[in-house]
């Protein structure tokens, strides 16, 4: 079976039928060139006979085409020899070139698209005259290389800015813009939206016999580009201001670090001054320039790989049927119990919010009211269906039926016992009971449940219908199938569900309290705050650690750092001295400092202007001048102690694949997203060398720095964590 069949009617009319041998998804990979390229030869050679009337491109698969093979990308090596860069800018113009001659063979070309055509997939659709869509769920167009730190390099880019113009084209392309098949119609993604792939295959067929003079708009005479290009004489102050400003703009939203957006923003100005041939050779310098970037490597790995690791079920435990809650509570309907509520309920899931008092359950609903006024996209009528599945009470007995309660109290020991022992009371016997705590050990809580197999930790990201991640945790007595329920109703939520074993802090809170407690470590040193600040910032985070407490507030770091110290002192464990700790306490008791939602903590924040480091912070943890150390030691302190931590976790078991700690820790707690997360991190710096800067560290600012057992033993054997 050839991976591109050619099918002739009766009517001249050629179908190119692109179907993958052994692959449920067709790819663009070396397979797709040849096949390509003889396609095409094939077809020259009927069009130059007069023995064709039409090409109708369509897909042998249940959907179009799946984009490049982006596992070949990560064989290709960051530094390319001279033969190698010959040889790889060959076969990106070796991609390009069939749908060239594709597109002026002289007849009329039609693509069908029946479900996902995405990158390289809908690079081949953008070589048709005329595109065709089914709107049918699935289908959905796009070039979304940029989320993966490439960009278009089969034509995707000089076509774009052809077809809408420069000022469109960096919009979509930098941002990897996907469409759904109505929105694709209406932004001219696709021409034409059909019912059903009967209807596609004549409507295709139809069109090609109609207009056997089709071309594309390029490849008319006096042609000029959407808007105009940035050599005109006259160039518009629009487009001026795109590239006068927009490479600024680009390098203050990313620190330096998201290399893609930049090639796009210079390829765009480049392939719109150039005729259409230069141009394509233009588009693949720059998509080999990202193609072996670390940045793209790191991406594609944690973004596409081990994200569709996850979200295919790699932590879910196997063997148990799929699984779904039809009802669902919720305990305490404060912010986050009410947010928890409005992403079930917009999934269609029926929702039980409780509270104290049904004044607190309906101020829960209030809230899921809010949410849906502030969405643009969910319109009055969806609105109404939301909130008509949210029913808040103050009665346990409305919990009668739920399949899965998730309590979302106070991070209190005692609240949450009580809590589950009275729900316990009005629940099903197989009802799973979730905590949503973000620290609390499970195993501890669940010793309050009369049945700890139904017992488990979801622990939601505020504000919670918003954040993509759930945490989900396995106390020692957690069955298999309360874990596959969580992980089922985290995944109907819309949710990306990482899976953890039980210990305190869990993987999320563990990690992200290592760069919190460094970034007070430093300011107790005597480091310039706003250094701090900005090596978070040039590191890719999306804030610094002390703006991080200060929205977390405080206050609520020094009832948690009290409750710790108390705990530990009950159990008879000595107190330890974190830095932190020592920090926030410092804030509270001495400072009055309680955070940006009492009106200050590391900031100041006033009403007409823009929040700034606390002046305080230099009087009193640097009266005699600020200490100077080296800026990449501080960039480097907080992301190793945060990778090191993850290190731990690994070591101890609390986290089982690299997958849940890249993910976990971009979508959680904002690891910078261009490093792939906290173990890509590692991979990408070099085990060995990591190991080595980690000793560096650990010699000039302590033994929390030193490389476990576990780094050094992959280190000496080269074995990545993935």
């Amino acid at each position: 079976m050839e991976y591109i069949r050619l099918e002739k009617d009766d009517n001249g009319i050629v179908e190119l039928i692109l179907d993958q041998p052994g692959k449920s998804v067709n790819t663009m990979g070396f397979e797709y060139i040849e096949a390509m390229k003889k396609a095409v030869s094939e077809l020259q050679a009927l069009a130059s006979a007069g023995d064709i009337s039409g090409v109708y491109i369509r897909s042998g698969k249940k959907t179009f085409f799946g984009g490049g093979d982006l596992s070949s990308l990560l064989e290709i090596p960051t530094q390319l020899s001279e033969e190698e860069a010959r040889d790889n800018f060959q076969s990106i113009l070796d991609a390009k070139l069939p749908l060239r001659y594709l597109e002026t063979l002289s007849v009329p070309v039609v693509v069908g698209i029946n479900g996902a055509a995405l990158g390289g997939g809908y690079e081949i659709c953008l070589a048709a005259h005329h595109r065709i869509a089914i709107n049918q769920k699935g289908v959905e167009v796009g070039l979304p290389e940029a989320q993966l730190g490439l960009m278009p390099g089969a034509g995707g880019v000089v076509r774009i800015v052809r077809m809408f113009g420069c000022e469109k084209a960096v919009t979509w392309l930098s941002a990897g813009k996907k469409f759904k098949a109505e929105q694709a119609l209406a932004k001219g993604w696709v021409d034409e939206l059909v019912d059903s792939e009967e209807a596609m295959h004549a409507s295709a067929k139809a069109w090609l016999l109609a207009n056997p003079k089709a071309c594309q708009p390029w490849d008319e005479k006096g042609f000029k580009i959407p808007g105009g290009a940035p050599n005109d004489k006259e160039i518009s102050r629009e487009l001026a201001g795109l590239f006068y400003f927009g490479p600024v703009n680009v390098m203050n939203n990313t620190n330096n670090n998201f290399p893609a957006p930049k090639a796009i923003m210079a390829c765009v100005n480049d392939v719109a001054r150039v005729d259409f041939d230069t141009a394509e050779k233009i588009e693949a310098r720059y998509f080999m320039s990202l193609m072996t970037s670390q940045v793209a490597k790191n991406m594609i790995r944690t973004f596409f790989f081990q994200l569709n690791d996850i979200n295919n079920g790699i932590s879910r435990p196997k063997g148990i049927e799929p699984t779904s809650v039809r009802k669902l509570g919720i305990l305490g309907a404060g912010q986050m119990g009410a947010g928890i509520a409005f992403g079930a309920a917009k999934a269609g899931i029926k929702v039980v919010l409780k509270d104290i008092s049904q004044e607190n359950a309906d101020q829960g609903k209030g809230y899921c009211e809010q949410v849906c006024k502030k969405n643009k996209r969910i319109s009055e009528s969806q609105a109404e269906e939301i909130l008509a599945r949210v029913i808040p009470t103050a009665s346990y007995e409305d919990l009668a039926d739920c399949d899965l309660v998730i309590e979302a109290v106070f991070e209190d020991r005692r609240i949450k016992a009580q809590v589950t022992r009275e729900t316990e009371e009005a629940i099903p016997t197989n009802a799973i009971l979730a905590s949503n705590t973000s620290a609390l050990p499970i195993t501890e809580l669940a010793e309050a449940s009369s049945r700890p197999e139904n017992y488990i930790g979801m622990h939601f990201f505020s504000p919670a219908e918003k954040m993509p991640l759930v945490e989900i945790i396995c106390g020692v007595k957690t069955s298999d199938h309360a874990l596959a329920v969580a992980f089922d109703l985290a995944k109907a939520m819309g949710k990306t569900p990482i899976v953890v074993n039980d210990a305190p802090g869990f993987f999320t809170t563990r990690v992200i309290g290592k760069t919190i407690s460094e970034g007070a470590t430093m300011v107790l040193e005597g480091i310039n705050p706003a250094l701090i600040e900005n090596a978070a910032r040039f590191n890719g985070s999306p804030v610094g650690p002390l703006a991080a407490i200060d929205e977390i507030s405080q206050e609520t770091a020094y009832k948690n750092t009290m409750q710790t110290r108390a705990d530990a002192e009950a159990q008879g464990n000595p107190i330890n001295n974190d830095p932190a700790a020592e920090l926030i306490i410092k804030m509270v008791e001495e400072f009055g400092r309680k955070g940006k939602i009492h009106g200050g903590g590391y900031y100041d924040y006033p009403k007409n202007g823009k929040k700034h480091i606390w002046p305080g912070m230099k009087e009193h943890f640097a009266p005699n001048g600020y200490q100077e150390i080296p800026f990449e030691d501080i960039r480097d302190r907080l992301t190793f102690c945060q990778s090191l931590e993850a290190l731990r976790a690994l070591e101890e078991g609390v986290v089982n694949t690299a997958a849940d700690g890249n993910i976990g820790s971009i979508f959680g707690i904002g690891f910078p997203a261009h490093s792939g997360g906290v173990f890509q991190f590692i991979n990408a710096y070099g085990l060995r060398a990591f190991a080595c800067r980690a000793r560096e560290l650990a010699k000039r600012y302590g033994s929390r720095f030193e490389p476990p057992a576990i780094l050094l033993e992959r280190a000496e054997s080269n074995e990545l964590f993935i």
